[in-house]
């Protein structure tokens, strides 16, 4: 029995041309579907980020504005000291004063700055900010946040360390009746009226009193207030995301 064998004509090189050229045309086509997908689905994140950023930002001109008042008011108590210290003139009254001061002079209010978004833009979320002002601005604001931090971990704590230690030479814990209210026994002493000891003491409050001004207040809490303003509106402008007007004022220095 004869097999008849049917003949297959070879395709034209036209035909592979036009294969090709389909083929790669659906390729492509998916690349650039899949690609603005992932456009769109990072724009959706973005303005998601910019939106969690404004409530942490307001959060922390809020906690900002806090440290501000009690770190203004802690520079009083310290005028208060150090005029005593310079006229030591050590009436009942003034011992009194000075024990009162001396319950504020050494404490703190540190700022917590909100990193609910932040963690998240650190960690890998940065690169959807299209804007670079945003995104400069908001280095510019980590970066103050970790000099502040640095700065109250390393130099203020030194300061207060040592007034500490000062302060078991110079005031008797007995003669404070109520912590809390500022309340002093009406016969309190100073445990002693050494010169040196008390010139010490006012050379070191003059010194943490002019890292808390200059720096802390009128540096550190200035400049961390201005980006945070300045941050606030450049997303605003960016994102159009309206924001409160308390948001957008400038803190009392």
């Amino acid at each position: 029995m004869e097999v008849h064998h049917h003949s297959r004509h070879p395709k034209k090189w036209k035909e592979y041309i036009t294969e090709f050229l389909m083929l790669f045309a659906a390729v492509t086509l998916g690349f650039f579907a899949e690609n603005q997908r992932e456009h769109y689905i990072e724009g959706l994140r973005e303005v998601q980020y910019m939106e969690s950023l404004v409530e942490d930002l307001a959060r922390d001109k809020i906690d900002l504005n806090e440290s501000i008042k009690f770190t203004k008011t802690q520079v009083l108590y310290f005028d208060t000291a150090i005029s005593l210290l310079s006229i030591q003139n050590w009436s009942q009254e003034n011992v009194k004063v000075l024990y009162r001061a001396s319950l504020k002079l050494g404490g703190s209010r540190p700022t917590t700055f909100v990193d609910r978004t932040s963690s998240q833009l650190r960690a890998g979320g940065m690169r959807i900010i299209h804007d670079k002002k945003v995104a400069t601005l908001l280095s510019e604001y980590w970066q103050r946040i970790d000099q502040l931090n640095d700065f109250e971990a390393v130099s203020l704590n030194d300061y207060k360390k040592s007034l500490k230690n000062l302060n078991y030479k110079i005031f008797d814990g007995r003669n404070y009746v109520d912590v809390k209210n500022k309340v002093i026994k009406d016969d309190a002493i100073l445990m002693t009226n050494d010169k040196n000891i008390l010139l010490e003491y006012n050379n070191r409050l003059l010194d943490l009193r002019f890292s808390l001004d200059k720096f802390v207040i009128n540096y550190f809490y200035k400049e961390l207030n201005a980006l945070n303003l300045e941050l606030q509106k450049a997303i605003e402008k960016e994102y159009e995301i309206h924001l409160p007007k308390e948001s957008l004022t400038h803190l009392d220095f």
